[in-house]
């Protein structure tokens, strides 16, 4: 479900003066050539079942404090990630209560290569994608006009071949495919069954992103990664290329359940309050 829909780098330069990083209605969106796209995660959280999100309402009423503190943490570790591949910063600055979630990622970042993008694109030919804000973003759109935008973590060369990676943290691992091992309802089997949810979720991130980086940046990857940084190790999940062809799909039906979904609020008029 390739765009035919033609754009210039220069409409992308054009709107650098100004954040490229807005919220529209609540939501993150980014500026693109064909106007302000939803981010990749709004497109997910907002068709996220209703029954998932009240789970997290829930999780989130139980745990007063453990969403934002979940947050700060995984941006602490973004930081310390940047500064380590785009800043060559060896031992980066990082709170005592976040160093036991850094303490496996150095030996896994060592695998790049040469790095191309972390959290901003490291390559002069790619500044293009940087707003006025500084933040980074690749977008890509098809032929229904749907488009998305978001910043990959990380884009860089592997032995050889170029890897997008994404980095999650998280206080229990994830898991690749679903529980049937375990007993169903014990705690180890719900660990396991919120890491495969997690897993589910972050790959059609990465197909998202594997989108916008052949679409932004005329890059295609051979490989991606997700790079998920607990307590106890860090793990690292592969995904082949022919598994990212196959996700590409998925992602377009997500993005045209959100966009039929915001269809439902009616036009917004902006003369109005």
């Amino acid at each position: 479900m390739a765009s035919t829909k033609v754009w210039k780098r220069d409409q992308m330069e054009a709107l650098n003066n100004k954040d490229c990083r807005i919220t529209i209605d609540g939501r993150r969106h980014y500026t693109t050539p064909f106007g302000p796209a939803p981010s990749v995660t709004t497109i997910l959280s907002e068709i996220a079942s209703e029954a998932n999100k009240k789970k997290l309402e829930m999780w989130s009423k139980a745990n007063p404090g453990a969403k934002e503190a979940a947050a700060e943490r995984g941006t602490a570790i973004h930081a310390a990630m940047e500064h380590y591949l785009a800043d060559g910063i060896k031992e980066p600055d990082i709170k005592e209560e976040y160093s036991e979630f850094w303490q496996g990622m150095p030996a896994v970042l060592d695998q790049f290569d040469d790095c191309i993008w972390a959290e901003r694109p490291l390559l002069k030919e790619h500044q293009f994608t940087v707003g006025g804000d500084g933040v980074a973003r690749v977008f890509g759109i098809n032929d229904e006009g749907h488009c998305f935008a978001g910043a990959p973590d990380v884009i860089g060369y592997v032995r050889g071949k170029l890897v997008l990676a994404d980095l999650k943290t998280s206080v229990k691992p994830y898991c690749r495919r679903w529980p049937k091992d375990f007993e169903k309802g014990s705690q180890e089997w719900r660990d396991l069954l919120g890491g495969y949810m997690k897993f589910k979720k972050t790959i059609k991130q990465l197909a998202a992103y594997d989108i916008g980086i052949e679409n932004t940046l005329g890059l295609k990857v051979d490989q991606a990664a997700i790079l998920v940084s607990t307590p106890l190790r860090t793990q690292v999940f592969k995904i082949s290329r022919n598994f990212l062809d196959s996700l590409r799909e998925d992602w377009w039906k997500c993005c045209a359940e959100y966009f039929e979904q915001m269809e439902k609020y009616g036009p917004v008029d902006k003369d109005l309050i």
